[in-house]
């Protein structure tokens, strides 16, 4: 590896799944890990951060829809899993017309409503769905019930956690976890963001939008962390020093902490940054 390399190409992890397919292209779960070149040889995120960078960021190809799910939060899967839970957030990359998502309950259920609603089949019409398009952003706190429709392929940013609950599955005959999930979901519906072209910010994570037209200097990061810029349209190059990497479209570039970067280029991009935890410190 380079002397005090700054900045990482990073490659993902790839997932193929039954609906589609995952890319998890920040990651230093185990056996999951993003990985750089050094030399034409692949190395682990891992030797960078090591494990406990509190973070896990993939795309998602959905050509079918996913499981109605939901996640803990991180009191119930530290009594239950000895993890963190999941809290995440999507931003929609592309999308066929008329795309939708379910992103909440509709109604106030008790516990008991929603065991029955999912027994008789009929928790569908308790679902909220919700019309998404190309540049849309979703908030997905821990306990939304959830899914992602086909026909849709998103960023997603999350805690590094695996956790997931599986509420109901459309009638494929897969693994259920009902009583685990009726103990964490939560009567609340997210409401996408059309055009997302801000800055949102949780206790996990914060992620900015910007874009380059030409040159410009990207402020560096005021705390000591590693940070993701995910290129969403676009191609350019990043340099900072003596290093410098080209850039395009779905590129994911991992900067170590306090690095000024110089762009130039025409393209789209976020900045994903994350924030403290129990054992992850600035």
């Amino acid at each position: 590896m380079k002397n005090k390399q700054k900045m990482f190409l990073l490659e993902p992890f790839v997932s193929q799944k039954i609906w589609g397919r995952e890319e998890w292209i920040v990651s230093t779960m185990e056996k999951s890990e993003s990985f750089f070149y050094d030399q034409k040889k692949p190395v682990s995120i891992n030797t960078l951060v090591g494990s406990s960078y509190p973070l896990l960021i993939k795309t998602i190809n959905a050509n079918e829809t996913l499981s109605v799910q939901v996640h803990p939060d991180d009191e119930y899967a530290l009594a239950y899993e000895n993890s963190n839970g999941k809290t995440e957030c999507w931003y929609i990359l592309d999308a066929n017309r008329d795309s939708t998502i379910i992103s909440g309950l509709k109604g106030n259920l008790t516990k008991n409503e929603l065991l029955l609603a999912i027994k008789e089949n009929k928790i569908e019409k308790h679902l909220a769905e919700k019309s998404v398009k190309k540049g849309d952003f979703i908030f997905i706190p821990a306990g939304t019930v959830h899914a992602i429709k086909g026909g849709i392929r998103l960023l997603e940013i999350q805690q590094a956690s695996d956790i997931t609950y599986r509420m109901y599955d459309w009638g494929r005959n897969r693994e259920l976890h009902i009583e685990k999930s009726l103990d964490v979901a939560k009567n609340f519906v997210s409401e996408p963001i059309s055009n997302f072209s801000g800055f949102f910010e949780c206790e996990y994570f914060s992620i900015e939008k910007s874009s380059v037209n030409g040159a410009a200097a990207i402020i560096p990061l005021e705390k000591n962390c590693w940070a993701t810029y995910f290129i969403i349209e676009g191609s350019g190059t990043f340099s900072s020093e003596n290093e410098q990497l080209k850039i395009m479209e779905n590129s994911t570039v991992f900067v170590s902490p306090n690095t000024q970067i110089s762009a130039v280029g025409n393209f789209s991009f976020f900045k994903i940054s994350p924030k403290p935890t129990d054992t992850y410190s600035l």
